[in-house]
């Protein structure tokens, strides 16, 4: 194979279910179109030299590296390692160039896009076979969670990878392709830095933990089949500190539940999706506690510009928030944003 390979991978919006796959619990989720892109050409040699453009640094890749012990996070070579597993041995080497236009860890998942376009690449330049959507999902979430014990759990590799505005049943890694349109997505970049890893840790094991204990007082309980009044007939043996991630559990899987009702029916009611939104924000916010004061100003802003809904995505502690609106307020929405302190603000069309 010796052409130039190019290959490209979406940022994702998480609308509904955040903090929920990780317990196996459902999400929503749609691509939008800012991307990872991925360009190389055969360099005669096995080695794989990567200039990160946004980053205006390069990582060299040698083809017979071990790979045993990787760093925390070595996407790159994780994924080599993932294919060379599944059969798929790469050895040419390329020179690549990898740029984007999502930001940069702030919640729009911009290391599954690199991830996955990085697997779309590798098995261009090593193999002729072709894989389905799905198979890239599964090595893109190996390749980041189960490769380094990572606490995040499967929406993002599944969602860039499958494309489109997707319900994900996490449990089994099922899916249904949702048609539904929310109107004009402006996402706003708050520039506020985040620590994923850290936020996501300390949300999952503490909902894990509650529901141990609930599990272990009421053997028959299960989130899965968890109702909201469960909350308040069960936590009675949870120590205090956990109640608000019981009830973040219990209550985002009922929004959620809700949610794809709504949007499942053929004439869906968006003033009702955008109250579901906000209340998953309010869940977010004051129960566990990831949205910080900059964020909340800058989504009050959007609001009093003529947003119908906010909300934080990603894993939270910074990023990016989204907001719901319309034609006519677009502007004006993305204008107050930026005026609030945002580093930047700017609509973008679920692909």
């Amino acid at each position: 194979m010796s052409e130039i390979i190019k290959t490209k991978a979406p940022g994702r919006v998480c609308f509904f279910g955040d903090h929920q796959d990780y317990l196996s619990l459902p999400v929503i989720a749609g691509t939008i179109d800012r991307f990872i892109n991925i360009e190389g050409k055969p360099n005669g040699n096995e080695h794989l030299k990567i200039k990160l453009i946004d980053f205006d640094s390069q990582i060299n890749i040698d083809l017979n590296e071990s790979m045993e012990n990787l760093e925390k996070g070595d996407y790159l070579r994780s994924s080599i390692r993932v294919l060379k597993k599944n059969g798929i041995d790469i050895n040419k080497g390329y020179d690549i160039e990898i740029k984007g236009d999502i930001p940069i860890k702030a919640g729009l998942s911009s290391s599954s896009a690199l991830t996955v376009a990085w697997l779309r690449f590798l098995v261009k330049a090593a193999s002729n076979n072709k894989f389905d959507d799905e198979q890239f999902a599964k090595w893109a979430y190996e390749s980041e969670v189960l490769e380094f014990n990572e606490a995040g759990g499967l929406m993002d590799q599944y969602t860039i990878s499958i494309g489109g505005m997707l319900y994900i049943n996490t449990s089994n890694a099922s899916y249904k392709r949702l048609g539904t349109s929310l109107g004009t997505i402006i996402i706003g970049d708050s520039g506020v830095e985040k620590n994923t890893q850290d936020i996501l840790s300390r949300l999952k094991n503490n909902a894990l933990k509650a529901i141990d204990i609930v599990k272990r007082d009421n053997p028959s309980f299960t989130i899965h089949n968890a109702k909201k009044q469960d909350y308040y007939d069960l936590r009675k043996n949870l120590p205090f500190e956990l109640h608000p991630y019981f009830y973040a559990a219990i209550f985002n899987y009922d929004i959620t539940q809700n949610a794809i009702l709504e949007l499942e029916n053929p004439t869906p009611d968006i003033t009702k999706i955008a109250n579901l939104v906000n209340a998953h924000q309010e869940i977010l916010d004051k129960k566990l506690n990831n949205t910080p004061q900059e964020m909340i100003f800058m989504m009050k802003a959007a609001e009093n510009a003529g947003a119908s809904a906010v909300k934080i995505v990603g894993s939270g502690g910074g990023g990016c928030f989204f907001a719901m609106t319309d034609l006519e307020s677009e502007q004006k929405v993305i204008d107050s944003i930026i005026g609030a302190g945002a580093r930047s603000a700017f609509s973008v069309n679920l692909i």
